[in-house]
């Protein structure tokens, strides 16, 4: 019992020593949603979106009209006679090009839309541990459904810390592993 009171003072008198923390946290959805220049971005990739889908519309009805007088034109040949027809393999040739073309296109727009929202989210990460340092704020929360942390001091930080005691623990079973392995090796030989 003795003992239990002494830890518990102990405790309390080395909690009251340390400084005390400031904690906030930041609606993530409500920031973003809100935030102008995202606003501005999703305007922005939205008019890309239909003047792509206009482009790809065009080229669709371009490629049916070369496509209709082709398959008049050849519909009474064998599919292998169609396979080699020269007309055939050209047309095809020049679609499968222009394809290729619409979805690196593509692929290229979404991949740019990507790069923006992380360095959306970079620059308000940025501006919310700015905020902190300058007021004095230890911990920022953030509120959303996986409840990240947002920012914290660097003192406060433990990551190394756990990192090194687990992979030291890992390492020392590890090492034991192989100690009764090659323990186990020896019995059997």
């Amino acid at each position: 019992m003795k003992k239990l009171m002494s830890v518990l003072a102990l405790v309390l008198i080395l909690t009251s020593c340390q400084e005390s923390q400031k904690i906030a946290f930041v609606d993530n959805v409500k920031v973003f949603d809100e935030y102008q220049k995202k606003i501005d971005l999703e305007a922005n990739i939205k008019t890309q979106q239909e003047a792509f889908k206009v482009k790809t519309d065009s080229l669709n009805q371009a490629y049916q009209m070369e496509a209709a007088p082709l398959q008049a034109k050849f519909s009474n040949l064998s599919p292998q006679q169609q396979q080699s027809n020269s007309e055939i393999l050209a047309f095809s040739q020049k679609w499968n090009r222009v394809n290729t073309e619409v979805k690196a296109q593509e692929q290229k727009m979404q991949e740019q839309f990507e790069k923006d929202l992380k360095e959306l989210d970079e620059m308000v990460e940025e501006s919310v541990a700015d905020y902190a340092k300058k007021n004095n704020i230890s911990f920022v929360v953030g509120k959303n459904a996986s409840g990240n942390l947002v920012y914290g001091t660097e003192t406060a930080d433990i990551t190394e810390t756990i990192i090194k005691e687990l992979n030291d623990a890992y390492s020392s079973k590890d090492d034991s592993q192989t100690n009764s392995e090659d323990s186990t090796e020896d019995t059997t030989k």
